[in-house]
């Protein structure tokens, strides 16, 4: 009996017997003092998690090993710069961000900082004039010191390495003395580090495998932890200091812990800029001139999307190449990191774009009366809520229990619009509980507001997916799922018009007439749909083309002249490409696109309207977007 007694004492005192292999942590440590700290670490959580999450040490001798232990399933976490987040993402690594590092507080976290390039004021060079200067860096491999810098010089100079002296820092001068290099070349006031930088740098994290990781248990580990030995806590273990060193295992300057969304991958949260410097650094040589021609690699959703941008790519002449995702919050976030470089995106969508860093560049136009369509973009749409005539009895305030129909979660008319002033009325955001059931394309699955989606003509399981693989998608599947199905559809003042009196073909509109529908007013009365001017909810704004800053001029010049080629000018859509036809509804972008139109604040806050996005950023709590939340983790500083 007794050493049984021993080995359970000694069990006990390890924290190993009794300790879940699922509910254990392995620590990657890269030296003797971060061992040590690691297994006061250990000792500490088991002092206080009786039931764990619980902390082993795995002693390897760098960051470089840490990685592959961790792909190999020989530990399970480290705290990475943001350099080797990048490593530890590639293939075959896989290994993905988990939790970041803040600075800040709680209620204002920092996770990016930003690099910046600073000369003397009495100098008078610009960002590409650098050949031949005096350079000064924080060290070989760091991010604001090399590897922004220099990565992006890749793609500018010839040999940035022998291009620029090295030279040690004068002694600190007044900031009024010191400016900013900016990427546009340009200078700013050190003051205006927001506007003029060479990227943000994302904090440290710490990064996971990406399947079979523990993410979860890793944050719950992380969170309860910052609660005991966080910043200002009492305890005698501080996760935030390093007696015998310096940042080990976590930053000594950090203030907290984030969660990172588990949709955010390396790249993701690396940032384009970043992700693009450390490329080019890896090549370690130029990049292809040839990639720096301007063409545009267009996002389509869907096989049907896909199809007509094969078709415009053909006849583009190699001036478009397509890419493609299943919906469109997978192409906002291929944009982002580089994989695509435009698409035209509904006003919510183009919200949550904005929030990613995306900018809007051309405006799709859908009314002109004196020629200059390209110069006049009109002040948006009317979203409407429609119903049939023949239901006489229902009005905007007795809408509980009736059937709805969505062109698709997070668009304006369909969405945003009626659901945020539904959430005004009942305060909460159950929606699928107000009504009895519905199509709202890209809810989950097992909703009420999937109970009415009918999917693909070609086979089952592609219900309710935010595609033109579900026929009730959009502003036309939405109205047939009206006709078809529903009690109220939430539409733009046009589509009703667009689907009667002869205008589609399809079985199920050839015989529909305007009269049989009418759009609800927001004092309880109903309209004929030719008077929506008097009678919708509110108005969105036009739909518009997005890309990242970098390729917003690029795209903006091929856009113009696609749409001089293959405009409204060309009438034969059979034998020549047509940009604003669709064999279906809307594909790319809507068919009663007359021309895109100039934009003349290219930022997204300045196009949607501060009533709009203030109706956003309300609607924010009830958002279903995963993007979304990936961003959140960044907005403290976009």
């Amino acid at each position: 009996m007794r050493p049984a007694v021993r080995a359970l004492l000694a069990c006990a005192v390890l924290g190993l017997c009794l300790a879940d292999p699922e509910r254990t942590v392995r620590w990657c440590t890269i030296s003797t003092h971060e061992a040590n700290k690691c297994a006061s670490f250990r000792e500490n959580v088991l002092r206080i998690l009786e039931s764990g999450p619980f902390v082993s040490c795995v002693k390897k001798t760098s960051h470089m090993d840490c990685i592959k232990a961790i792909s190999n399933n020989e530990a399970d976490a480290v705290t990475l710069d943001g350099g080797l987040v990048y490593e530890a993402g590639l293939k075959p690594n896989n290994l993905k961000p988990v939790v970041a590092e803040f600075h800040g507080t709680k209620d204002n976290p920092q996770t990016h900082y930003y690099a910046v390039a600073v000369v003397k004021k009495d100098t008078d060079f610009k960002l590409n004039e650098l050949r031949g200067k005096k350079s000064c860096h924080t060290g070989l491999g760091r991010s604001a010191g090399w590897n922004i810098p220099m990565g992006k010089l890749y793609k500018e100079l010839p040999d940035p390495q022998e291009s620029i002296q090295r030279d040690n820092l004068p002694n600190p001068e007044d900031r009024k003395n010191y400016e900013l290099l900016c990427g546009d070349n340009t200078r700013k006031s050190v003051d205006d580090y927001q506007e003029c930088y060479l990227a943000m740098v994302p904090s440290h994290a710490v990064v996971a495998r990406t399947v079979g990781g523990k993410e979860d248990v890793i944050w719950e580990l992380l969170n309860h932890a910052q609660e005991h030995f966080g910043k200002d806590k009492p305890d005698n273990f501080q996760l935030f200091q390093s007696p015998h060193g310096k940042d080990l295992l976590f930053k000594d300057s950090a203030d907290g812990f984030l969660k990172i969304p588990s949709k955010m991958d390396f790249e993701l949260y690396l940032g384009y800029e970043y992700v693009t410097a450390l490329q080019n650094l890896r090549e370690s040589k130029p990049p292809d001139s040839s990639k720096d021609e301007c063409m545009v690699k267009w996002c389509a959703i869907g096989h049907q999307e896909r199809t007509k941008c094969d078709r415009w790519s053909g006849f583009s002449g190699g001036a478009i190449e397509c890419e493609t995702a299943e919906n469109t919050e997978e192409c906002i976030a291929k944009i982002m990191k580089g994989e695509a470089d435009a698409m035209s995106l509904d006003g919510g969508y183009l919200y949550i774009a904005g929030k990613c860093g995306l900018v809007p560049v051309l405006a799709e136009n859908y009314k002109t009366e004196d020629g200059s369509c390209k110069n006049t973009p009109e002040k948006g749409y009317l979203a409407v809520a429609v119903v049939k005539t023949s239901d006489a009895n229902i009005n905007w305030n007795n809408l509980k229990g009736k059937k709805s129909c969505h062109t698709a979660v997070d668009r304006t008319a369909g969405w945003n619009i009626p659901m945020g002033l539904l959430y005004s009325k009942i305060n909460n955001c159950k929606f699928d509980e107000f009504f009895s059931a519905g199509c709202a394309p890209g809810s989950p699955r097992n909703s009420s507001l999937c109970a009415l989606c009918i999917g693909s003509e070609k086979g089952t399981g592609k219900e309710c997916v935010p595609n033109s693989n579900e026929r009730y998608y959009g502003y036309t599947g939405a109205f047939r799922c009206l006709v078809e199905r529903g009690d109220v559809a939430f539409v733009k003042d046009q589509t009703v018009i667009q689907n009667t009196d002869g205008n589609n073909n399809e079985a199920w509109a050839k015989n529909l007439k305007k009269e049989n529908f009418e759009v609800l007013c927001k004092d309880g009365t109903r309209k004929p749909v030719t008077d929506a001017e008097n009678c919708h909810l509110a108005r969105g704004p036009n739909h518009a083309v997005v890309s990242r800053k970098d390729k917003a001029t690029c795209v903006e010049k091929i856009l113009n002249k696609q749409q001089d080629d293959f405009g409204k000018s060309v009438t034969d859509c059979t034998s020549n490409f047509c940009l604003f036809q669709s064999n279906s509804k809307d594909l790319l972008f809507r068919d009663d696109t007359k021309c895109l139109a100039s934009i003349a604040k290219k930022t997204y806050d300045s196009y949607l309207g501060d009533d709009y996005v203030r109706a956003m950023t309300n609607l924010r709590q009830c958002s279903t977007s995963k993007l979304l939340e990936c961003l959140l983790l960044h907005l403290a500083v976009s």
